[in-house]
């Protein structure tokens, strides 16, 4: 390790080392089980904050980080810690009682301010992701912004260094063309040009807080990246995108420029036996993304018998009637979500019409926790009030089948109704909690 630091000081390169603390601690706690809620391993994912060890062990892994590596900001991750064990234990519950905290976020923030004492003692700076301002933010930390840009912008107004990585511009390890032109890639869709087109300096900020913007970050998460060439791929060109939106103000950056310049730089690449992408034969956003449809059921109104998800509304009641289809990733605000129960939803065509077709398509992608409904049920009515079922089509893509697939289910044939009914019935026997994706329900 001492190499690697070396090396990069040489390329001004500074390297910052990231010790997960308290979540996705999973592995610590298999070997030091003492140091988790239950006591045993493969319990809990979170260190227990109410042992004072805990803090002892952690201590003793950060200064042995701190020997090796220079770099002023230590990052101590502080993400997604799942602190359901720290509700119902005695030791946690005991120090909740003596520091007056009121939850498990001011559980963790209590750990967060306490370790940053120690680096701070020691000269270091404490740097995590934006998770860490749950429960209050430890006075001198640097917020790392993945889960959009409003953690890195509230950090900033509080005068709050602050790094900026959306998870919808800046995860390398998503699919950056086609998904069946790609290798197997974590769900998402960030193509070199929309990682180009992002500016991580808000304009919502004013001059003061801008200056907490530090910069800009790529992220590669390699669970399902099983070997170099593979890890190449994902990083490259991407990152140059990333490096030149650093380091370029908004009105001086061309993406046509750029795009000729990364061709160059992945031909270069290849010649030197690296395995960048393959920029050239990009074959881009799904075809039918461009295309407004005109269907029998275009901006018809829709009754949602069950609401989709706040996080995924796509435009809210019109989205499915809309004319508007999604492309190969939810976050495109094309694909409406539903989670934890059925897609529920009822189109009233305004006049009794002769339908021919009745069809929906759906997305699957197990890494990013969205499956194919198990069944769908559409049925027809004159009245809003007796419906006759047309068809049900049941699912034939498994739910433990890896990648990204879609898939329509419809009915065809000749039937005359106003009122369509759309039932999506997730499977809750066979996946775990997840979304049910849609973009429209074509009616010919």
């Amino acid at each position: 390790m001492k190499e690697v630091v070396e090396y990069a000081a040489k390329r001004y390169i500074t390297i910052i080392p990231e010790i997960e603390m308290p979540g996705h601690s999973e592995e610590v706690l298999a070997a030091f089980p003492e140091l988790s809620c239950a006591g045993e391993p493969y319990v809990n994912s979170d260190f227990c904050i109410g042992n004072p060890q805990t803090f002892v062990f952690l201590e003793n892994v950060l200064s042995e980080v701190m020997e090796l590596f220079p770099s002023e900001l230590i990052h101590i991750g502080g993400d997604e810690a799942e602190k359901n064990g720290w509700r119902t234990c005695a030791k946690c519950n005991r120090l909740m009682n003596q520091e007056a905290l009121k939850d498990a976020d001011e559980l963790q923030s209590y750990m967060i301010h306490r370790i940053e004492t120690f680096l701070n003692a020691n000269e270091r700076r404490l740097l995590g992701w934006d998770e860490i301002m749950q429960g209050g933010l430890a006075p001198n930390a640097t917020v790392m912004s993945w889960q959009g840009e409003k953690y890195g912008i509230d950090a900033a107004r509080k005068g709050h260094d602050a790094i900026m990585t959306p998870i919808n511009y800046c995860y390398l390890n998503f699919y950056q063309d086609a998904p069946d032109a790609h290798v197997l890639s974590w769900a998402g869709y960030t193509p070199l040009e929309k990682v180009y087109a992002y500016n991580p300096v808000p304009d919502s900020l004013d001059m003061e807080a801008l200056k907490h913007i530090l910069g800009i970050q790529g992220n590669v998460w390699a669970e399902y990246i099983p070997t170099e060439e593979n890890e190449e791929m994902m990083i490259w060109p991407r990152a140059l995108a990333i490096a030149e939106t650093g380091w370029s103000l908004p009105e001086k950056k061309s993406y046509e420029r750029f795009r000729k310049n990364a061709l160059k730089a992945v031909e270069f690449m290849q010649s030197k036996g690296y395995s960048p992408f393959d920029l050239k034969n990009e074959v881009g956003q799904r075809r039918e993304y461009a295309d407004t449809v005109c269907h029998l059921a275009y901006q018809k109104p829709v009754e949602y018998k069950k609401m989709y998800t706040y996080e995924y509304t796509a435009g809210g009641k019109t989205a499915l009637t809309d004319g508007l289809l999604g492309g190969w990733a939810p976050d495109d605000n094309r694909w409406q979500g539903f989670i934890g129960n059925s897609m529920d939803i009822v189109i009233d065509m305004e006049t009794v019409q002769v339908i021919n077709s009745i069809e929906a398509t759906f997305m699957q992608d197990g890494f990013g926790w969205y499956w194919m409904p198990k069944e769908v049920e559409i049925s027809i009515s004159p009245d809003n009030k007796n419906f006759t079922l047309l068809t049900t089509v049941k699912n034939d893509i498994p739910f433990t089948q890896t990648g990204f697939f879609l898939k329509n289910f419809g009915w065809n044939g000749k039937t005359g109704g106003r009122y369509i009914r759309y039932i999506a019935k997730p499977d809750k026997e066979s996946q775990k909690v997840g979304f049910l994706f849609v973009d429209e329900v074509i009616v010919k």
